[in-house]
C-alpha cells in the first residue's frame, strides 16, 4: 500500500539563491541534495573560473558523469557477483 504524503513548500538554497519547491519528498533529503549541488557548483566556480551562466551546465555535466560512472561500476560489480555465485 502506498502512503501519500502531503505536499508542502520547501526552500532550497543554491549559490546564494533561494528556490521554493512544492514537494512531498522528505525535506532533509532535499536539503542534503541542495547542499551537495551548492558545494559542487562553488567548487567548479573556483576551479574553472567559468562565468556564472556556465556553472550550472558544468555542474550538470559533472554530476551526470559521476552518475554514469557509478552506474557502470554497479554493473561491473553485479556481473562479478553473478560470476562468483555461479562458481560456488
Amino acid at each position: 500500500m502506498e502512503i501519500l504524503m502531503e505536499k508542502r513548500k520547501v526552500i532550497l538554497r543554491v549559490m546564494g539563491k533561494e528556490y521554493p519547491m512544492i514537494t512531498d519528498q522528505p525535506e532533509e533529503q532535499l536539503q542534503r541534495i541542495s547542499a551537495y549541488v551548492d558545494r559542487r557548483m562553488r567548487e567548479l566556480a573556483i576551479v574553472t573560473r567559468a562565468g556564472e551562466g556556465m556553472i550550472p551546465i558544468l555542474t550538470c555535466m559533472t554530476l551526470a558523469e559521476e552518475l554514469l560512472d557509478a552506474q557502470n561500476e554497479n554493473r561491473k560489480l553485479t556481473m562479478e557477483l553473478a560470476k562468483e555465485t555461479k562458481i560456488q
